[in-house]
């Protein structure tokens, strides 16, 4: 893969900076794209099924720069999801991750094929969507930058950074909590 572009000298994207109280945001729901892939390869057609996310994402990278000294980092929850990226972010770091289950944005026709499949969303591909961790006096801002945007209009704060060093938690729908591991293997074989 290749991008072209220009540096934004006052964005500093930094795992190292991400830091306990941190927050972590997201551009939109997950798994569109991977369960829109896998309902056309398995014949699943349902009302309001899953749509692709497939879009550029540069101008929500453009708005989160209205507070770019609070961004610490940033990426594209591509290949194996959300889970993946906030797991590889955590691995060898002295933080944590929990997010909440209750505040992940999913399309219901997304939701309603994961669930038929048993695919947990976190470990799906998304091609259109940021994950970003921020300083939380910063998280109204980019979340108002990003909801000003037609591909932002569902960004939601997910999750926060902890000091429960290396783990990825997710406290579920009724109040529990579980471990998120990394995703194993190819969920969706590649498809890019």
């Amino acid at each position: 893969t290749a991008g072209l572009g220009e540096a934004i000298p006052e964005l500093r994207v930094d795992p190292d900076r991400v830091r306990p109280g941190d927050v972590v945001l997201v551009s939109g729901p997950l798994g569109d794209h991977g369960m829109a892939v896998m309902a056309a390869r398995e014949g699943i057609a349902i009302e309001g099924g899953p749509v692709s996310d497939t879009a550029p994402v540069h101008r929500l990278v453009e708005a989160a720069c209205v507070r770019a000294d609070a961004v610490r980092f940033m990426r594209d929850p591509t290949r194996g999801g959300l889970a993946a990226v906030l797991g590889e972010l955590v691995e060898e770091r002295p933080i944590g991750i929990e997010l909440d289950e209750r505040a992940l944005p999913a399309a219901p026709g997304t939701r309603a094929v994961a669930e038929m499949l048993g695919i947990d969303l976190l470990h799906v591909a998304c091609e259109g969507r940021v994950a970003l961790v921020a300083a939380p006096e910063a998280a109204d801002e980019i979340l108002a930058a990003w909801r000003a945007l037609d591909e932002g209009r569902q960004a939601a704060r997910v999750g926060r950074v902890t000091d429960e060093a290396g783990r990825l938690t997710l406290v579920t729908s009724i109040g529990g909590r579980r471990l998120v591991d990394l995703p194993e293997g190819e969920i969706l074989p590649r498809i890019c």
